[in-house]
Formats: structure tokens, C-alpha cells, sequence
């Protein structure tokens, strides 16, 4: 006759299949699967407009002699008569940077070097647009005919933070905009923004061609702000609800 310990054994032995048996018989329940969440993706675009502050000036003064020496030393000269009526005309040296120097031979109809010519090219940043024109007056003055101004452009170097930052905000309330309109017909909310990447920001430049003529001898040039307008595009995600 088995003990009373055996017996006792047995019994939490089968009660223990028991149990093993009832929650192997219990289907598993799966896992819930992950759901993205609903997004729209809306570009958006910002403007801002200001008044063009500072005037950048590309010219260059032309020299030919017997020998590329003699040719330099002119042109060098002629440049320094330029640059000393910029910085008396409160251009600051700093602002003024030689961007070119060029030497060639010439020929004459049968290909033979009668000289040389030499050019030497500068650009200056003006500031201040109400004393740009005198100052491009006075330069090409102090160079005579030697002088050809090339290039002229206007942009907003001393405003331009201020006006990107106002067009970036522009840009997010147009995005916003957008995304309400979408989500409304759609029959949804717009919810929290997860992301915003720039597109791009554009600050234009305005060339004011210049011809090549020589102004030696001319009074003030006339120079006319007008308007530039800073441009920002923005990408902006938003959760839909």
C-alpha cells in the first residue's frame, strides 16, 4: 500500500499536467501590429521684400606700351588713381579687392607683337546707396579714359538676415495653410508637426548691366533702388488626427 508522502506526490503531479494541459488549449492571442500614423507632407513658400542696401561694382582700367612692363606700370597706375578715389570717397580698403590681371601681346596684320597690352580688373562693395553714384563718378574720373566699368549689381547684403528670417516664417504659415485645407477635405485634424526641411532660400542679386563705356568726365550716376524680394521654401509633415 503506497505512503502517505507517495499519494501526495501523484496528486500535485496531476494536478500540475492539469493545468499544462488547460493553458496549452488556450489559442495565442497575436500581437497587436504596429500602425503608422497618418501624415501629410505640404511645401510651403515665404516672401519678403527690401530695399536694396548695398551696390557691388566690377571695373578695370586698360594701359598699352612697347614692353609688358611699360604696359603694367600704366594700368597700375591708372588703378591706383581708382582706388585712391574710392577710399577718399569712403569705400574702405577692405572693400575693394583686386579680382584680375591680364597682359597680352598685340599683332599687327601680319602677326607681328607691336605691344602689349595690360589690364588690371577691381570690384568694390558701396554701401549706402545714396552716395554710390558719386563715388563711381569720382572713380572713373580719377582713371580718365583708361576706365571701363563692367558690372553693376544691387543686393540687400546688410538686411538680408532679417528679410530670410521674415520669409522662413512666411513660408511656414503658407505650409500650415495648406495642410489645413487638405486635411478639412479630407474629413480629418491637423495634428503636430514632425518634421520641417528648407527647400531652399534665395536672396537675388540684381545685375545692372554696364556696357563696357568709358564715364570719365560724367557727374554723379543716377542709381535707383527699387524693390528685391528675399524667397524661402519650406517641407513640413504634420500628424493627422
Amino acid at each position: 500500500m503506497a505512503s502517505a508522502s507517495s499519494l501526495s506526490r501523484r496528486a500535485s503531479l496531476v494536478a500540475a499536467l492539469g493545468v499544462a494541459c488547460v493553458l496549452s488549449a488556450v489559442p495565442a492571442v497575436p500581437a497587436l501590429a504596429s500602425v503608422p500614423p497618418s501624415t501629410i507632407t505640404v511645401t510651403g513658400t515665404g516672401t519678403a521684400s527690401g530695399t536694396p542696401d548695398e551696390l557691388g561694382l566690377s571695373l578695370e582700367v586698360s594701359a598699352t606700351a612697347s614692353s609688358v612692363g611699360a604696359a603694367l606700370d600704366a594700368a597700375s597706375r591708372s588703378m591706383g588713381r581708382v582706388q585712391h578715389a574710392l577710399i577718399t570717397g569712403s569705400v574702405a580698403a577692405t572693400d575693394l579687392q583686386t579680382s584680375g590681371i591680364d597682359i597680352q601681346p598685340q599683332y599687327n596684320q601680319q602677326g607681328v607683337v607691336t605691344g602689349y597690352g595690360a589690364d588690371e580688373q577691381l570690384t568694390a562693395e558701396l554701401h549706402g546707396l545714396g552716395k554710390a553714384g558719386k563715388q563711381i563718378a569720382d572713380a572713373v574720373d580719377a582713371g580718365g579714359n583708361a576706365v571701363r566699368v563692367n558690372s553693376v549689381q544691387l543686393d540687400l547684403t546688410d538686411q538680408s538676415e532679417r528679410l530670410i528670417a521674415l520669409a522662413r516664417a512666411d513660408a511656414i504659415a503658407d505650409a500650415r495653410k495648406r495642410a489645413v485645407q487638405y486635411a478639412t477635405a479630407a474629413g480629418r485634424r491637423l495634428g503636430d508637426v514632425l518634421s520641417i526641411s528648407e527647400s531652399g532660400t534665395v536672396v537675388p542679386v540684381r545685375p545692372l548691366p554696364a556696357g563696357g563705356e568709358t564715364f570719365a568726365g560724367t557727374k554723379a550716376v543716377p542709381v535707383s533702388a527699387g524693390s528685391q524680394r528675399v524667397t524661402a521654401s519650406v517641407t513640413v509633415v504634420y500628424q493627422l488626427n
